[in-house]
């Protein structure tokens, strides 16, 4: 064995065996660790979410759709239709007197050129003075037109009563009249 004496140790012992000196070293900085969560941002966020989806929700569910309305053709046609039943003898009366409204009406509302107030003979002089593209449409029906206006004022007026054929005829001639003058809406026509 070793005969040698014993001899104080300057540092630490660790089990049997003696340590190293080594130099004293700085603490470690301090661990950083993650934030806690910001909740509140997390429900802000989650909200505006939630409202930016209920109004686009509504915008879709509940706007106002665009409703296509029936031209003033549409509705004439329908309108004569509609009058077919009252084209009989007892009925003639009423029936003249519908007629004419509708195509009053239909003029009024496709041309823009004022008949309800003014007398068939009143309409047709109005109607030469206006130099426009609808007086021009006008002259191709104007003698059928003018038949018909001046029986349904008979008829109104001076209660004389048409006939079966009068009236098929004066039905005709605003039928023709209102599918030759159709309003061009998007490539219908």
């Amino acid at each position: 064995m070793n005969n040698q004496p014993l001899q104080p140790m300057n540092g630490p012992v660790m089990g049997n065996q003696p340590m190293a000196q080594e130099q004293l070293r700085d603490i470690l900085p301090p661990v950083l660790l993650p934030e806690e969560p910001n909740y509140m941002l997390f429900v802000v966020i989650a909200l505006v979410f939630i409202l930016l989806l209920g109004v686009l929700l509504w915008f879709f569910k509940f706007r106002k759709k665009k409703i296509s309305l029936p031209g003033s053709d549409e509705t004439a046609l329908a309108e004569l239709q509609q009058l077919r039943t009252l084209m009989a003898q007892e009925t003639a009366p009423r029936y003249a007197k519908k007629l004419s409204a509708v195509l009053r009406r239909y003029i009024e509302n496709r041309f823009h050129i004022p008949t309800v107030r003014q007398t068939t003979k009143e309409f047709f002089i109005e109607l030469t003075t206006m130099p426009s593209k609808a007086t021009s449409q006008f002259e191709a029906h104007r003698e059928s037109l003018k038949t018909c206006l001046e029986q349904c004022d008979m008829a109104k007026f001076a209660k004389a009563i048409p006939d079966q054929h009068s009236m098929e005829q004066m039905e005709a001639a605003v039928q023709q009249f209102v599918e030759a003058t159709r309003e061009d809406r998007g490539g219908k026509k």
